[in-house]
């Protein structure tokens, strides 16, 4: 009988350690599936930041006040395209400015024939000192008193007293042209004063001792840049009247 109870209590002893090792484990890897599991899972605090908020927007209150938008807003570009097709007809059918530049007009200083033309490089006697000579000018046969006009419009650029010519006046014209006027007396214009073609600008004086020889008559010179020109030439004139 003792025998038996120290095999059977040897038994339970072997049994008994098995089944406490086993619930040992058992414990053990649920303890280890719970720490595991729980340390992947999301705590409050990180819910709470992952989680977007969304704040209610309330919608606008549409009153008949509110003005409604046309369902198809013309942009600037539309507006562009609109005006750009005007611009162009405008362009094409507008005529294209016309500058019209008026020929001058020259005016004879006297209506008398002339007695003395222009030589330019030509040597002419010269009656009242008697000897040959280059004319620069031309000379009007004139009566005393006769009114002498200007040449063409201008600006009078001085009003001169001459030893040998007398009261002379001259006018600066269009084109580095001008024109001076010899022999006059009651001279009727001042400096800087603007004239036209054909406006008086005096009479003709008595004599003119340069060129007493000659008689009563105007003398007139025309000159381009300082040189001297024909003024016949520039009256369309081609022979001595």
């Amino acid at each position: 009988m003792k025998q038996y109870n120290s095999k059977h209590t040897a038994v339970l002893s072997t049994r008994g350690f098995y089944t406490i090792l086993t619930i040992c484990c058992l414990i053990i890897a649920v303890s280890a599936y719970v720490l595991w599991t729980s340390a992947d899972a999301p705590n409050d605090d990180e819910l709470q930041a992952s989680t977007p908020i969304i704040t209610p927007v309330e919608s606008p209150d549409l009153s008949e006040d509110t003005p409604v938008l046309s369902e198809q807003p013309t942009t600037v570009d539309d507006e562009a395209q609109q005006e750009q097709p005007a611009e162009d007809s405008a362009s094409e059918t507008a005529p294209a400015p016309t500058v019209t530049v008026s020929a001058p007009i020259y005016v004879r200083p006297s209506s008398g024939p002339v007695i003395t033309p222009f030589s330019g490089d030509e040597l002419l006697f010269h009656p009242t000192f008697g000897d040959w000579r280059v004319h620069t000018g031309t000379d009007f046969a004139a009566e005393p008193g006769e009114t002498v006009l200007s040449l063409t419009d201008g600006t009078v650029q001085e009003v001169f007293e001459d030893g040998l010519y007398g009261t002379c006046v001259t006018l600066s014209h269009a084109a580095d042209l001008t024109s001076t006027y010899r022999g006059l007396t009651d001279v009727r214009v001042v400096a800087g004063q603007v004239v036209t073609a054909g406006e008086a600008l005096g009479t003709v004086a008595e004599t003119i001792d340069a060129e007493a020889a000659l008689g009563t008559h105007l003398h007139v010179e025309a000159a381009r840049a300082g040189t001297p020109v024909d003024m016949l030439e520039l009256l369309g004139e081609s022979e001595i009247e």
